[in-house]
């Protein structure tokens, strides 16, 4: 390093502590670029000690799914040393598993983000250097055709280069096995093995990415493969008769979604799709949004507006790599009445638990009138996602699984049935609150395309029976209550917010709360601790083991009338994420009044969950 002398240093190594170390070994490697050797330098003869530690802190964590972070110089940031270290971990780990399983391959993908197409180079280079051959998109692709690719053409394994919905200064790489799942147990924490036991940057082999394409170990996945995709989301149709007239504004919000949403909803004939035309084209800057996140209406504000211009029916939106959708409705008098709090002038922003009910009951409604709902078609959610999808399911006599957050777990489910050829499952739907959904076994993820597509058919049987979406929604909370559900995330960012969420998941492990915003609380269910305890005079119990679903570290409180409260760390981002979902039972022609009063409830635990996260420093 550059210091001007020995002091100098000594007060550098004192303010860094541990992060000095990591700091040294950045600036040391001969295989570090020298423009990211430079980009610190600049940090060190300004002294920025505090950008300085929140770069070095520590190494990029490499979670159960793979990287996610903003993208820069530093051991604590996405660049190419960072994903060439990480590849060499995940090569390492399928040379493991043999020559003619590394000679499977991986498929790579990449969507819009600025550093996206670099950060697939990088590790489609590495992969080539350890002999493993690369299928390598040779443009933006969804993540739910790699998840597909991974499959159909047999890979070992596969990485998709997206930080989904963050904001733009962040990227990702998120790794996938033989199942086209991300992976899961045992391969998750082997794989994260192999990549801790790569210590050093210049451990990671290297080979130009052109001379892995002249060697033939880097190769374009063939066109045919993308074709198999769609065929496979056109196979999802259940009314093709239905009239196709419904108009459709869409955005991919600057991402990868344009050109397969239009594919798509022609081959299932409907024509009337209007794409943002400021956000229809890629674009890692994400001009028009603060982020690009479907799940946040502000995101929405350019296609609703563009929507009312055209009287459009619905709007529908993904994110940067397509495997999220959210869905907007047109409903004037919902949006007056009891949905205005999610109303967007005459529009209805619907959350991902009232679009993820309304698919599944269309699904299952409409297969049992066409006779084509079997007994052994299932349906899976996770634990944070509505009880009223299984109410609904139970309606059907259809059963319903619930697996931990992500769809990773989701996927692994059918992966099982898979496995052991059990021919009393099959797999129908998935769905969790975060606006994903599985529509298909042939992806084993979410996918944003597939579901639009099945929103939008839905949509269209609505508009022919003059249905809306909200009055739907109203029916089934007569029949199943009257539901509501919230997400609030704390962003907790750098060293001293990972230490403040774990002080907050702690504290409720250690003192539970009794009571929740005047509502009793009945039960605590501990995935970390695989524990569920019950109040017991004035006290939790001991407990008593809770079976059947891995370890993980979130907490759940089931209060007395049924309502629930989640909590849990992200696994890709530093914050914590709390999930509300409440209950309220609805008589005959009382839906409005009892969904009225659920909002009127979020509104109350809302609050004591930013109190309770305030008192814990």
């Amino acid at each position: 390093m550059n210091l001007q002398n020995p002091v100098s240093e000594q007060t550098l190594k004192n303010s860094l502590g541990d992060a000095f170390g990591r700091l040294t070994v950045w600036m040391n490697d001969p295989s570090v670029e020298q423009d990211g050797k430079s980009e610190v330098q600049r940090m060190i003869d300004s002294t920025n000690v505090e950008e300085l530690r929140d770069r070095f802190w520590r190494e990029l964590e490499f979670g159960t799914g793979g990287l996610r972070g903003v993208v820069g110089a530093g051991s604590n940031r996405m660049n190419g040393p960072v994903i060439r270290k990480a590849t060499q971990g995940f090569a390492n780990y399928i040379l493991k598993q043999g020559k003619t399983e590394a000679l499977r391959g991986v498929a790579v993908a990449y969507d819009s983000r600025l550093s996206s197409r670099y950060f697939a180079e990088q590790a489609a280079s590495v992969l080539a250097a350890n002999g493993i051959p690369v299928y390598l998109f040779d443009e933006i692709q969804t993540t739910p055709c790699l998840s597909f690719t991974v499959r159909h053409l047999g890979c070992i394994g596969g990485l998709c280069i997206t930080a989904s919905h963050n904001p733009p200064q962040y990227n990702g790489y998120k790794v996938y096995w033989a199942d086209g799942a991300q992976i899961t147990p045992p391969h998750d924490k082997l794989i994260l093995s192999e990549v801790f036991a790569v210590t050093e940057y210049k451990q990671a082999r290297v080979m130009t990415f052109s001379e892995a394409v002249k060697a033939g170990l880097v190769k374009k996945v063939p066109a045919e493969t993308v074709d198999a995709y769609f065929a496979k989301v056109r196979a999802l149709q259940l009314e093709p008769s239905l009239n196709k007239n419904l108009k459709i504004v869409y955005t991919p919000l600057h991402g990868t979604g344009a050109e397969p949403a239009r594919r798509a909803l022609n081959d299932w004939g409907y024509s009337h799709l209007h794409i943002v035309p400021e956000q229809a084209e890629p674009d890692g800057r994400f001009p028009t949004v603060k982020k690009p996140n479907p799940e946040e209406p502000d995101a929405l504000k350019l296609a609703i507006s563009q929507a009312a211009q055209q009287n459009a029916d619905v709007v529908l939106a993904t994110d940067p790599d397509s495997d999220r959708l959210a869905l907007v409705v047109k409903d004037p008098q919902a949006a007056q009445g009891s949905f205005k709090s999610q109303a967007h002038g005459d529009y209805v922003f619907l959350n991902g638990n009232q679009t993820g009910a309304l698919m599944i009951d269309y699904i299952l409604s409409t297969r049992k009138r066409l006779g084509t709902l079997r007994p052994e078609h299932k349906i899976i959610k996770t634990i944070v996602t509505s009880d009223l999808h299984a109410r609904i399911c139970r309606q059907y006599g259809v059963e319903i699984l619930d697996t931990l957050t992500g769809f990773k777990w989701i996927a692994g489910i059918v992966n099982d049935w898979e496995r052991k050829n059990l021919s009393d499952k099959k797999y129908l739907f998935g769905t969790e609150e975060s606006f994903g959904y599985m529509p298909g076994d042939y992806v084993r993820d979410k996918d944003g395309i597939g579901a639009l597509c099945q929103a939008v058919e839905m949509s269209a049987a609505f508009k022919e029976h003059g249905i809306t979406h909200c009055g739907k929604l109203l029916s089934l909370f007569e029949t199943h209550g009257a539901w509501q559900e919230d997400l609030i995330t704390v962003d907790l960012e750098g060293e001293e917010g990972a230490r403040r969420i774990g002080r907050i998941m702690n504290q409720m492990r250690e003192k539970p709360l009794q009571n929740f915003a005047g509502t009793p609380v009945a039960k605590i269910l501990d995935y970390q601790l695989q524990v569920q305890r019950k109040i017991s005079g004035t006290a939790f119990d001991a407990g008593e083991p809770l079976a059947g679903l891995p370890k993980s570290d979130v907490i759940q409180l089931e209060l007395e009338d049924g309502s629930k409260i989640s909590m849990r760390p992200s696994g890709t981002e530093p914050k914590i994420k709390f999930y509300i979902s409440v209950c309220t039972p609805s008589q005959q022609g009382a839906s409005e009044s009892a969904y009225k009063k659920s909002v009127e409830r979020i509104v109350l635990f809302r609050k004591a969950i930013e109190a309770y996260v305030s008192s814990i420093n």
